[in-house]
């Protein structure tokens, strides 16, 4: 039973990383929007159904999984990117409706009953949405305007840059989600996951800056160490964080805009914080070893003479 549910579980989560994904690259293509923070919004629910999903998947004994169903990474009007993620949170109302009925476990079909009733808000929130944004179209191309497009195409090494930086970050934000879930205790655990839910401001700053300038951010990312062992996972997350951190400052030096430069300066701090309190939670989860006590000297100076006890036990 605990398999087929397990695997159940697995299929939602890869779901709703999906729809994290899918939502926050359409609320950055929107910029500092009204609809970009609702849409942001709908992100942040699926996020909390991930969170439960894990936690699910890891009460019943099974691991959970980092892995995402394919995203739509077309450019389209903002009412055609809407509708796809009605269709979306369709296939998502389906899937866990489905779910529910297989699922005997009343615990676990309470959890999916709950998400299954946001996917309906959801879905109602993007039609309603994908109304809105064609109408403010209809009414800018009636009045003569047009929506704020880049000045010039986005230069080809600060494109890298930062594609680079939101590869990084998406990694991080995984990897981190993942040793949370696996980590015991409630206070380690809250401590990763809160530096995973910082890693995701830098994501969303650092593609949004790429939208902004006529780039295409890239939502991939790179190899994660994903294991059950805690000192392991925490050594991984300290490496990353340095690498990450020389990386920042070493291209400080290539930026030339101001506010971009401030930006990525303010990143890689964070990242200097997030080393330490990764290394302070290695060191809690790994006391020092216990010294084998120490061998006793022989007492200095001479030897005591023997006692006639010893001399005539000796005949």
């Amino acid at each position: 039973m605990n398999d087929t549910a397990i695997a159940m579980l697995l299929d939602d989560m890869k779901g709703e990383h999906q729809a994290i994904i899918q939502y926050l690259r359409h609320a950055y293509a929107l910029g500092e929007t009204a609809e970009a923070a609702e849409i942001e919004g709908i992100a942040r629910e699926e996020m909390r159904h991930f969170h439960w999903l894990a936690d699910a998947v890891v009460e019943l004994g099974g691991d959970p999984t980092m892995e995402r169903l394919p995203i739509d990474e077309s450019l389209a009007p903002p009412k055609t990117q809407m509708l796809k993620d009605v269709d979306l949170e369709q296939q998502a109302i389906d899937q866990y409706r489905d779910h529910i009925e297989r699922i005997d476990d009343p615990k676990i079909r309470r959890l999916l009953s709950r998400i299954l009733h946001d996917e309906l808000v959801h879905k109602g929130q993007f039609a309603g949405l994908a109304e809105e944004l064609a109408a403010e179209s209809e009414a800018a191309e009636a009045s003569g305007q047009e929506g704020e497009k880049p000045s010039e195409e986005i230069a080809s090494r600060l494109k890298e840059i930062l594609n680079q930086g939101v590869r990084h970050e998406y990694s991080v934000v995984l990897q981190y989600l993942y040793h949370a879930f696996l980590t015991p205790g409630k206070e380690p655990a809250e401590e990763i996951e809160d530096i995973a839910i910082n890693e995701m401001q830098h994501l969303g700053w650092l593609a949004e800056e790429m939208f902004e300038k006529g780039g295409d951010p890239s939502f991939e990312h790179s190899d994660l160490v994903l294991t059950d062992d805690i000192a392991t996972n925490l050594q991984a997350d300290i490496d990353v964080e340095h690498e990450v951190t020389e990386d920042y400052s070493e291209q400080l030096s290539e930026l030339s805009e101001e506010e971009l430069k401030e930006l990525v300066e303010r990143i890689r701090d964070h990242e200097i914080h997030h080393a330490a309190v990764f290394q302070y939670l290695l060191e809690e989860a790994t006391p020092p070893a216990k010294e084998p006590p120490a061998e006793e000297e022989e007492p200095k100076g001479p030897k005591a003479p023997p006692t006639i006890g010893s001399l005539i036990e000796r005949h």
